[in-house]
């Protein structure tokens, strides 16, 4: 295994990352320099990373020529066995000739397959989302497979439900909704459930998450003309086969709208997103049964991609794994004067977390 590309050793950042109180943290971000380069490239974009049952970590990403529609758009693989410290070459798993594979994100399932999810996007801007599987740790992988509705594009990794089923984010373009796509045969097949319209609210790249048995929350980012950037909620309590009316939150990805990725940091759903878009990334966390009310002014300032606070040109894709109890790697995208890069950033949430 080809290993390269590390600048600090976790254990020095696990003794040196900063921890302090919400105070502390509300006068300055944890973070201003990438701790982990996982790829250099062209422009590489829309990152995704989970972990294996192993602990070998996964990140996915698109490699291409500019942020819009790239001829030779593909499907990058590169993975960690030390907690993201060092990672194998990065190497193509998807490249269909003419066609912008992109918008990846992984999963392992529980009988130990990967299942990667992505969309195709032509010159026409037509896209389709689409599947591919290994079934040997990323070696191999199988022929892509469509997801079989029109029309649609991802962005976070199918969420294994507590009863084996998957649900599948998945949003309409051209066009507009939010798509919940589930599988009952281990993404084999997929049924097609659309999660309701209301008015504001435009069905965008979301992300899912079982926070109790049958209950799941879907945050979406909402990229309408003239949007606020403010998250939008919607809640299934049946696996995914109906959904409530979106509503608001009070979350905001400012300068202009990214998505946000929610998962739990131990006990705690968190939810990771760029408070201001090519300038920094936070967390919060919320006690709200409802997930529409977050600990915004309390919220865990990560990492600004410059010292001086200035935008970059593109970036702020942020997704996470937990990695110790208290640290976070957040993996990103960032195209500027560092390089054109995915890189990572291990980060130590507070003890209150």
């Amino acid at each position: 295994m080809r290993i390269h590309r590390y600048l600090t050793p976790f254990a020095t950042i696990a003794c040196i990352a900063f921890c302090a109180s919400a105070s502390a943290q509300d006068a300055a971000y944890q973070k201003t320099k990438a701790d982990v380069v996982i790829f250099n490239g062209v422009y590489p974009g829309w990152p995704w990373i989970c972990a294996g049952a192993s602990g070998t970590l996964y990140c996915v990403w698109r490699e291409g020529t500019i942020h819009d529609y790239s001829a030779d758009g593909r499907i990058m693989l590169a993975q960690s066995s030390d907690k993201g410290r060092t990672w194998t070459e990065a190497r193509v798993i998807v490249d269909e000739p003419n066609v912008d594979d992109r918008n990846v994100a992984i999963v392992e399932l529980p009988n130990g397959e990967l299942l990667v999810n992505y969309n195709t996007y032509t010159a026409a801007k037509e896209s389709l989302a689409m599947t591919a599987r290994s079934a040997d740790g990323g070696k191999t992988w199988a022929p892509p497979q469509s997801v079989g509705i029109p029309n649609t594009r991802t962005r976070a990794a199918a969420v294994v439900l507590s009863n084996g089923d998957l649900l599948l984010p998945l949003y309409v373009a051209p066009g507009n909704g939010a798509v919940a796509a589930l599988s009952y045969n281990n993404g084999r097949n997929w049924e097609r459930v659309v999660v309701p319209d209301t008015e504001g609210f435009v069905g965008d790249e979301w992300t899912a998450l079982e926070v109790e048995p049958k209950r799941i929350i879907g945050i979406s980012r909402n990229n309408v003309s003239g949007s606020d950037g403010f998250f939008w909620v919607t809640e299934s309590k049946d696996r995914g086969k109906t959904w409530s009316v979106p509503v608001k939150t009070n979350v905001q990805s400012e300068r202009y709208p990214s998505p946000a990725q929610l998962s739990m940091h131990g006990t705690t759903p968190t939810l990771v997103y760029s408070d201001r878009r090519m300038v920094s990334v936070a967390a919060v966390k919320t006690s709200d049964p409802a997930f529409v009310n977050w600990d915004v002014e309390n919220r865990f300032r990560a990492y600004q991609y410059n010292p001086e606070a200035t935008p970059l040109p593109d970036g702020s894709y942020p997704c996470s794994i937990q990695v110790t109890s208290k640290i976070r790697l957040i993996v990103d995208y960032e195209i500027g004067p560092a390089g054109n890069r995915i890189a990572g950033y291990y980060c130590t949430f507070p003890e209150s977390w």
